[in-house]
Formats: structure tokens, C-alpha cells, sequence
């Protein structure tokens, strides 16, 4: 029964149309630069997804023969048995009905619509793990491993209670589009990618802000066979600044990426929320799906040859121990968002204070500039006027002066000598 979820599931990953913000006197860098590690992980060899042997077991509470799929690893469990609620049609397993695996190490309950030809297309199903706490709502197309899933993954202890989502579709290649979701955390992962390369998007814009340092979204490109991050990753800041790095060794390197690759990656974003309105649809046909079987295996009435009452109907009831520790979680979480409401609210009015006292600092430094300015410009107009007054004094004082006189002067002899008189001197020659 999970051999087939366990083939089709892979680990499941608007920013940056503009330039960064803070990047302006970044080195610009090339497509062929950023996409330097991208291209090296597609250039590897990628395995084509392959469809596990089909292995069947002969359920125990069936005396004619019907084929119900399995796997090697449950056939190996101890003390393994399966069960099947549904008809049985030319040897196989059919129609509406739950599949139950139980072993001393493991329980896990399949509601699925056997088509009695052994053929996996078009087929909704629920899978129940009840010893991981999980449940897995499918739909596969109409080849192998083309899906869409929603995965629900539930973590009680006694100290901790979380609910993870994971929902999306995958192609026939194996490529997937998912996004991963908790009720608890505002963060949203949205991963687009194969089993060469993935392109993943961390977005926490939901989270008040309260550091304007901290990153609300990030983009980045991770190699699926070490999980680490490579080429050139992009990061916003709750202060609305863009950030482009180019991966070099342990130091990222500030840069600005060409519009084209920034477009590239956004494309690569907008896949993984598109699919999100196919996964639902498909999710929600599965859903009805176990509505129905619901009905009629919980209505009191249902039995199943070989099991106790307590172990048919634990389908039933399963969701019942998580109800109280939920509520506990979700009155925790909602007081701990207020707080960073608050927090945030905070942290915004001393901004906005801040802001308001630098402003008017500046406003203050400018006036006082201004004065200063208008100060010099009289002092200077007021040396201007009085040059220009003393000036015109000297001028007026020059142009006051007696003209030079001539006298001839004939002394005895008969010789003629000139005189010249300037003031109170007089030459004669």
C-alpha cells in the first residue's frame, strides 16, 4: 500500500522584479555568472523515477483470492498481517474500501478506490501511519509518479504539540512544486525542484516585524544531495531593502543580478503557487472520498472478520487524543503572536519617534544653517557697502583736490625757468 507514496514522495520548495534597493554600487553580474551552480546540478545525471515491483499479500479475513498491494518491507515485519474491507473482483483487491497493514512494529490504514485491474492511474487515496502520527491525502495522474499530495505530519509530546502541512503536485518526470505550511508558524516554505536542483523560497512577511534587520523572504538554490545552498541567493529585509549575494566560498559576495535571471527565478516562484490551486482541487475529490467511507465504516454498524472493535474503528476516533493538546497550541501561539504584535507596534512607534527627532534635528541644523548662511551673506554685504563707501569717500576726496597750477617764472639773466605748483611744493626748472 505505501509503496507507491513512498516512490512519489520527494522532499517537497513576487520577489525581485526590481533591483536591490541597497545594491546600487554592487558589482553587476552576468546570467552566465548566476546561473553558474544551477547549471552545473542540472548538467549532473538525473535517475529516471521508477515505479517499485508490484507485490501483493492475500488479505486474512478474505477467502477468495484478492490481491491486495503491499511492500517488501511490510512482508518483512514481524508478525505482519493485512486486512481489506472491500469486494474482491478477478483476483484482486476492488472498489471503495481500507486497507489495514498491522505488525508488531507498525500500523498503517489505507482508504483507497481499487480499480481491480492492478492499474495505479487515477486513484485517490488516505493513508493513515499511526505510529509516525501522519496522514497522506493523494491523487495520482495518469503516470507514474505524476500526484498531487497534501502530507500532514503531527508531533505530540508532552512538552510540544505541532501540525506541519505539505501540499503540491509532481510531474511524471518527478518534478515537484510544494508548498509547506504550519498553523503555528508563520513562516511558508515553497520549494520548486527535482532530484537535481531546488529552487526555495522562505517567506515570513506574515511575521510582525519587530527587527528591521531580520530577512521576511529569501530565494535560494539548493543542491538536493547535500542540502546546502550554492550560486546566488536573493534576501528581503523587513526595512524594504533587496538583497542580491553570489555564493563564493564561506563569504557571500554583494551583487546586483541581471533583470533576466531575477525574472527566472520569479517564474520559478509563481510555478509552486499555481499548482497550489490543482493540489487543491485534486486533494478536496480525495477528501470527499474519505467522507463517504466514514460515513459508512463509523456509523456503529461496520465490522471487519478478524479485528476487534477497537482496532476497525481506531480510524474513527484516532483524531481524538490531539484535540485538547491542539487547542493548548493554538491558545499559545496566539498569545505568543500577540506579543509580537505588540512588540512590533512597539518597535514601530520608537522608530517613527526616532524618525520624528531626526527630522527635527535636521529641520534645526538647516534653520541654523540657514541662519548662519544669511549672516555671512550680510556681514559680507554690509563690507560690501562699506568698501564701496570708502570708496566712493576717497574718490570724492580725490576729486575735492585743487587742479595742479602753472606759474612761468623769469628770473634775471633773461633765461626762462618753469614753476609748478602742487599743494604747498613748487619746482621750477
Amino acid at each position: 500500500m505505501r509503496y507507491f507514496l513512498n516512490s512519489v514522495l520527494l522532499s517537497f520548495v513576487a520577489l525581485a522584479s526590481g533591483c536591490a534597493s541597497s545594491g546600487q554600487h554592487n558589482r553587476s553580474i552576468s546570467y552566465d555568472e548566476a546561473s553558474v551552480f544551477e547549471k552545473s546540478l542540472l548538467a549532473q545525471e538525473a535517475p529516471s523515477p521508477q515505479m517499485r515491483e508490484k507485490i501483493y499479500t492475500q488479505p486474512v479475513n478474505k477467502k477468495v483470492p484478492c490481491k491486495l498491494p503491499t511492500s517488501k518491507d511490510q512482508l518483512a515485519r514481524s508478525n505482519f498481517r493485512a486486512y481489506w474491507d472491500g469486494q474482491c473482483k478477478d483476483g484482486y483487491a476492488y472498489g471503495l474500501g481500507r486497507d489495514i497493514s498491522i505488525s508488531d512494529t507498525h500500523h498503517i490504514e489505507e482508504i483507497i478506490i481499487h480499480n481491480g485491474n492492478a492499474d495505479y492511474a487515477n486513484l485517490p487515496m488516505v493513508d493513515y501511519d499511526f505510529v509516525n502520527n501522519t496522514v497522506v491525502y493523494s491523487m495520482t495522474g495518469k503516470k507514474f509518479p505524476e500526484a498531487s499530495m497534501l502530507a500532514e505530519h503531527i508531533t505530540n509530546t508532552l512538552n510540544d504539540f505541532k501540525i506541519s502541512y505539505s501540499f503540491g503536485t509532481t510531474d511524471e518526470a518527478g518534478n515537484s512544486l510544494v508548498t509547506h505550511v504550519s498553523p503555528f508558524n508563520p513562516m511558508r516554505i515553497f520549494m520548486n525542484g527535482s532530484n537535481q536542483v531546488v529552487y526555495k523560497f522562505s517567506d515570513n512577511s506574515s511575521m510582525p516585524v519587530v527587527n528591521d534587520s531580520a530577512i521576511i523572504f529569501a530565494a535560494e538554490i539548493i543542491d538536493p544531495k547535500t542540502n546546502s545552498a550554492g550560486g546566488v541567493g536573493i534576501a528581503s529585509y523587513g526595512n524594504g531593502q533587496i538583497r542580491h549575494f553570489l555564493m563564493k566560498g564561506t563569504q557571500p559576495e554583494l551583487v546586483t543580478l541581471p533583470v533576466e535571471y531575477r525574472s527566472h527565478l520569479d517564474e520559478k516562484y509563481k510555478a509552486v503557487l499555481n499548482a497550489q490551486k490543482k493540489a487543491n482541487a485534486d486533494i478536496e475529490r480525495v477528501r470527499q472520498m474519505e467522507r463517504e467511507y466514514l460515513y459508512m465504516a463509523c456509523n456503529g454498524k461496520h465490522t471487519i472478520d478478524g479485528l476487534d472493535k477497537e482496532t476497525s474503528t481506531k480510524i474513527c476516533t484516532w483524531r481524538d487524543q490531539f484535540k485538547a493538546p491542539y487547542e493548548k497550541a493554538v491558545a499559545k501561539y496566539t498569545q505568543e503572536l500577540e506579543q509580537l504584535k505588540q512588540k512590533a507596534e512597539a518597535t514601530k512607534n520608537e522608530r517613527q519617534a526616532q524618525q520624528q527627532v531626526a527630522l527635527q534635528r535636521q529641520q534645526l541644523e538647516q534653520q541654523q544653517s540657514q541662519r548662519a548662511l544669511q549672516e555671512s551673506i550680510n556681514t559680507l554685504v554690509q563690507m560690501g557697502q562699506q568698501t564701496q563707501n570708502s570708496g566712493q569717500q576717497m574718490m570724492q576726496a580725490a576729486m575735492s583736490q585743487p587742479p595742479p597750477q602753472i606759474t612761468p617764472v623769469t628770473p634775471l639773466g633773461g633765461n626762462r625757468v618753469n614753476c609748478i605748483t602742487v599743494g604747498a611744493i613748487t619746482s621750477c626748472r
